[in-house]
């Protein structure tokens, strides 16, 4: 089947035998690089805040896990937070940058957390120390839809636990000792209002959330619904745009991607075009990017989060021939993508090697001429650097160097796509007799 065309931090004290790896790694920039404090691991639980230290008001970047992840900012201070999900029973890598005033991004911080209840288990036997995070509170109903600035959510959580919402309005509150809590939080007017609460140990551990949604439905007079459907009529022909994109040299690349919608931004109005890449998201961007119908195709590895976005994109995917995994059936979709990875994924997904008159375009091996210093024949990703390279594609970096390892970035997909996409439809518009 082919194309269609916050709140409280949670920082604990670290005793030995913390399983933990923090490196620094990839090109030096003028902004430090950003203090990640120590985070609890191994640990059974289904998401983690990682905290820390940066530049005052830096634009921090965390990459890893199931999910594509929006920047945070650091405080006035220099303090900030962000809480990520965990792969269930795997070791989760994050990688942290910092993005400064001056615009330069900064070395990254790799922080390796395991989760698993067996791990976590033996921790807490050996040293007395509470690594298993609380369950999910339970949420009592609440009236939707409803006419109201502000609701109040109560229910039952762990005794004495610190008890998170996050979302449409951020607050937080202590539950009693026997666990009950209430906790007021403001609602948007005339909007679906989305909450997830949940509740956070004395240990730092935390919970799993539960969602809530409540929807407020205020009165509206004729003239303010009559200046919405002004407002939406205008906003179907507003041009996409990225506070983040202005000056930055992938801008074309990156917009024209999203006009056609390969490609999307983060809810902060942000593309993030020097941010890393996960496993999962440049999958996704393959298929989007050369119209591959994604369906409900058999799970092909173990450590999919079916309940997460991305599943349907990566089975698709290994159906299709585009990905494949590792030698223990997992995906690790959370994981960064390296050049080598990205090239042999985009290419794989163009099958512009199996178009009529390719071989003028992207030679063979008799023709091709490796200019790359730290890539021989022997690289397992050769044939497509080559045939990349040969096509105009790529050209690598000005040192001679095509840095296979190094992570690639939102913006250098996007440049790689179009240019892919560019190849494609000149193969096809060449007559081959």
């Amino acid at each position: 089947m082919k194309k269609k065309h916050l709140f409280y931090a949670a920082i604990t004290t670290l005793l030995a035998g913390l399983i933990i790896v923090a490196t620094l790694f990839f090109t030096a920039g003028a902004t430090e690089p950003p203090v990640v404090d120590d985070p609890t691991s191994p640990i059974d639980a289904d998401k983690i805040t990682l905290t820390g230290t940066a530049e005052a008001e830096a634009k921090i970047t965390v990459t890893g896990g199931p999910y594509e992840l929006s920047p945070t900012y650091a405080d006035e201070d220099g303090y900030w937070e962000k809480t990520v999900t965990l792969i269930q029973e795997s070791t989760n890598t994050y990688s942290v940058t910092a993005m400064g005033e001056d615009g330069s991004t900064s070395d990254a911080v790799v922080v390796v957390i395991i989760e698993g209840v067996e791990e976590a288990q033996a921790y807490e036997e050996e040293y007395d120390v509470d690594r298993t995070a609380p369950d999910s509170p339970e949420v009592n109903d609440v009236e939707t839809p409803i006419d109201a600035d502000s609701i109040i959510l109560s229910g039952t959580a762990e005794a004495d636990a610190i008890i998170i919402v996050s979302g449409a309005d951020t607050a937080e509150d202590e539950a009693n000792s026997s666990g009950a809590f209430t906790v007021e939080v403001e609602l948007e007017q005339n909007a679906e209002n989305k909450f997830y609460v949940s509740a956070m140990d004395e240990s730092g551990n935390m919970s799993s959330s539960t969602k809530i949604t409540v929807v407020e439905e205020g009165e509206e007079d004729e003239e303010e619904e009559e200046d919405d459907d002004t407002h939406d009529s205008a906003d179907e022909d507003e041009e996409i745009s990225f506070s983040d994109l202005d000056g930055h040299w992938a801008e074309d690349y990156v917009l024209a991607l999203a006009e056609d919608g390969v490609v999307s931004g983060y809810d902060s109005g942000e593309f993030g075009p020097n941010d890393y890449i996960t496993r999962a998201a440049i999958t996704k961007i393959a298929l989007n990017a050369f119209e591959y119908e994604t369906y409900e195709a058999d799970t092909a590895f173990t450590d999919l989060d079916e309940d997460a976005w991305y599943p349907d994109y990566v089975n698709s995917a290994y159906a299709y021939g585009i990905i494949g995994g590792y030698d223990d059936g997992t995906f690790l979709p959370g994981n960064n993508v390296n050049r080598a990875e990205a090239l042999k994924i985009l290419l794989e997904a163009s099958g512009i090697e199996d178009l009529d008159g390719a071989s003028v375009f992207i030679g063979d091996e008799d023709e091709w001429e490796n200019p790359f210093s730290d890539v021989s024949e022997d690289d397992w990703f050769y044939v497509y650097l080559m045939e990349a390279y040969t096509g105009g594609v790529i050209s690598g970096y000005a040192d001679g160097t095509f840095g296979g390892g190094n992570l690639i970035t939102r913006a250098e997909v996007c440049k790689v796509v179009s240019e892919l996409l560019d190849l494609e439809y000149e193969i096809k518009s060449t007559p081959t007799i």
